[in-house]
């Protein structure tokens, strides 16, 4: 019996030993605490520590501390028997979890000692709480309003609905949940391309494909872009994922969906396409690329453009420096090589200019604009730019600088700031200095010093009113040559338009030998007057030819029109022919095009603050009356105005002429035959806001048909001579760079009223 006991023992220890399970004992009486091995071990206790009851609160964590202490306390005092699942930290600081089993012994009456077992439960505590955590945050994912998650029967009926799903499509769970299928929210030809993929990728063309039936045992995955829609019809782009949801034998029970809202990406990513797509149309109109090129990789991008000057397929490969250094003409290699090596020396890249050779052999010339990166180290690591086919306008160049030597007279070119910026052989000859001794030196070096205040004054009054005319007219004008000496001049002014800005032409003749013929003729006042009204009449033939040649060199670009006199020059009728059809429709087209594109890049791009006046409206029609006196007279036409409401606007004086010259002189262009024309000009302020209406009683224009184009580019809508469509798409132009807008309402054969908001 014994021995059976013993065994029985041994058992029940060894048991204890596997299951963790250890034994403890508290004796009231003497306070004494009693741990066997295995409650040692779970604490982690040394071999000699010496248990306390004060120790079983100290080893239970801070949040359990109070509930040891309440239920040891219950034990003594009133028998409670207990069995509690707690976190504890032993000796060495680690976290276990135990089951403690609390029991008491009654003696004399009262309670002697409370005892139990003691079982580490930690490898079944944690993952039961692994569990329970993973099954908090799935359920936090399924509840999440960002996350729209929606599962399927193998049947295709929906089973569940996520609140992310009722906030983003507007149904209620309650609505859809074992009643609806995905076709309620999903549209029939995405459906309809979704079955066609499948079919493809899983080999099932048969037009019965249902990706619900015949992918039973495939693991399926797919993501791709849906549009959705709400229960209110409207729609949203998202991203979905949609996977099988198979049972222990790989049979799919039906699909789940997780879809993200990516409405907000796809605006970004559509709007980002339109800007590209500007910037793309922008380049090409202007003939200008950009560029990038990773120095230390040796790798080259280039824009869409830049690949249409070189005339180069964007398919090629293997973009670096070489292939661009492999277009640059031969001529040019030596210069292009030194030029970058000093901008990788010098870190900085200047604006620079040479010629390539495109695939189609023909030559370029090409402008470089461009910065360089650098690291922290200050090493180069990349260089970013632009590149701009210049060949026409260095070929106009070269066109306008041989017209400007061909002419009979010294011509200067002057900025606003009245700075020299050309000059030909005849003003080196008249003045005495080469040209790099007058480049962007202020024009009253060649005026004498006690006319320099009132020659200041009078180029001021020019640029306000650029108007070709003759200059100091009554008056006697002098030049001043490098020598000191100063000679009687005639002078004809003539706006130019250029790119850089309104510049002004001067023509200037030296009269000297006029003068000293003019003196004679006095001395000799009845002899020789019919001498000197011959000598008069040829002068004022001159100066009106003088006139006429420098009005017409009105800007870079439109000057090249000049080029057909080289046909009143040209011997023979075959020249002849050749000469005027090669120019003139080109040159006249190309000079009104890039005129006009140009403006109107200009006007987009500018500051609008910069520039501003306070201006009379009443000043801007008096001065376009004065550019329209010949129409105005010619078709008696009456302008009427009142100002009195809005009398002063602040705006750049040069869009608001430019404004009304086009708005009044379209209003005369399209007259009725059958009615004088009668043009209304008023301004008007309401709740704060300035606008302008032009109203006529011309010919109309039939907006129904034409009102989508009615602004545009080269759109015209009458069978007028004259009609060229620019001035309507200059006109918006510059207004909407003021911040502004403009609206027509029209009736044909009745009239147009164009309103213009400030």
């Amino acid at each position: 019996m014994k021995l059976k006991n013993k065994r029985v023992k041994e058992i029940l220890e060894k048991s204890n030993a596997v299951a963790r399970i250890g034994v403890w004992e508290f004796d009231v009486a003497n306070q004494q605490m009693y741990w066997n091995k295995i409650v040692r071990e779970i604490y982690e206790v040394p071999k000699d520590y010496t248990p306390t009851l004060e120790a079983v609160y100290d080893f239970s964590t801070p949040e359990n501390r109070k509930y040891v202490q309440s239920v040891f306390n219950n034990a003594i005092n009133d028998g409670t028997i207990f069995d509690s699942e707690l976190e504890i930290t032993t000796f060495k600081g680690n976290t276990r979890w135990v089951r403690v089993i609390g029991n008491t012994d009654f003696k004399t009456g009262s309670r002697s000692k409370v005892y139990g077992t003691f079982q580490d439960i930690t490898r079944v505590k944690q993952p039961e709480q692994y569990l329970n955590q993973s099954s908090w945050e799935l359920r936090a994912i399924i509840n999440s309003e960002s996350l729209i998650i929606i599962s399927t029967n193998e049947d295709g009926i929906i089973n569940r609905f996520n609140h992310g799903a009722e906030v983003a499509l507007l149904y209620s769970a309650d609505e859809v949940v074992g009643i609806e299928k995905p076709e309620i929210y999903l549209l029939k030809e995405e459906m309809l391309k979704f079955k066609d993929d499948m079919s493809e990728i899983y080999g099932d063309k048969s037009k019965n494909f249902n990706h619900y039936k015949d992918l039973k045992n495939q693991q399926f995955r797919n993501t791709r872009e849906w549009t959705y829609r709400r229960k209110d019809g409207s729609t949203f782009s998202v991203l979905t994922t949609l996977s099988a949801i198979q049972n222990s034998k790989g049979e799919n029970k039906g699909f789940v969906a997780v879809s993200t809202d990516i409405s907000d990406i796809k605006n970004v990513e559509n709007e980002l396409l339109k800007k590209n797509q500007l910037l793309n149309f922008a380049e090409q109109i202007t003939s200008i690329g950009h560029w990038q090129w990773d120095t230390v990789l040796d790798i080259v991008i280039w824009s869409y453009n830049l690949y249409e000057i070189f005339e180069l397929d964007q398919m090629h490969e293997e973009m670096n420096f070489a292939t661009y250094f492999s277009f640059v003409h031969p001529d040019d290699k030596k210069i292009v090589s030194e030029y970058f090596d000093n901008t990788a020396k010098d870190k900085e890249f200047k604006n620079f200019s040479h010629r390539i050779i495109t695939t189609s052999k023909k030559t370029k010339s090409i402008q470089l604009f461009g910065s360089v990166l650098t690291d922290k180290e200050g090493e180069v690591i990349s260089m970013i730019g632009t590149c701009q086919d210049v060949t026409e306008s260095q070929m106009a160049e070269r066109k306008f600088k041989g017209l400007l030597e061909s002419a009979p007279d010294a011509m200067v070119i002057v900025n606003k700031k009245g700075k020299i910026q050309l000059i030909n052989n005849q003003a080196e000859k008249l003045f005495g200095y080469r040209a790099e001794e007058l480049i962007d030196k202020s024009v009253e070096i060649l005026v004498p010093q006690r006319f320099h205040h009132k020659h200041f004054e009078h180029r001021s009054k020019f640029f306000s009113k650029p108007l070709a005319r003759n200059m100091g007219e009554g008056k006697e004008l002098y030049g001043k040559q490098k020598n000191g000496k100063e000679i009687p001049v005639q002078i004809s002014l003539s706006p130019l338009h250029s790119e850089e800005g309104l510049l002004i032409s001067a023509a200037i003749r030296d009269i000297t030998k006029q003068k000293t013929e003019t003196a004679k003729l006095v001395e000799a006042k009845e002899r020789l007057e019919v001498v000197a009204g011959k000598l008069s009449d040829q002068n004022k033939q001159l100066a009106d030819f003088t006139h006429i040649t420098s009005h017409n060199l009105r800007a870079p670009v439109a000057n090249l029109n000049s080029l057909l006199e080289i046909y009143n020059f040209t011997e023979g009728e075959s020249e002849k022919l050749q000469v005027f059809n090669k120019f003139e429709i080109v040159i006249q087209h190309l000079t009104l095009t890039l005129n006009t594109l140009v403006d109107a890049l200009k006007t987009k791009i500018s500051d609008p603050s910069e520039n501003l006046e306070n201006i009379k409206l009443e000043d801007i029609l008096h001065y376009t009356q004065e550019i329209l006196s010949g129409a105005i007279l010619q078709t008696n036409a009456i302008i009427k105005s009142d100002f009195s409401q809005v009398p002063i606007v602040t705006y750049r004086r040069v869009y608001l002429e430019s404004i009304f010259l086009n708005l009044i002189g379209n209003a005369i262009k399209y007259k009725s035959e059958t009615r004088i024309p009668e043009i209304h000009i008023s301004s008007a302020l309401q709740d704060g806001n300035i606008s302008i209406q032009f109203s006529d009683n011309g010919i109309g224009i039939d907006l129904k048909e034409h009102g989508h184009k009615l602004f545009g580019l080269n759109k015209v809508f009458h069978r007028h001579p004259e009609a060229k469509g620019v001035g309507l798409f200059l006109t918006k132009s510059q207004i909407e760079a003021m911040g502004g807008s403009i609206s027509a309402i029209s009736t044909v054969n009745k009239g147009t009223t164009f309103t213009i908001n400030f």
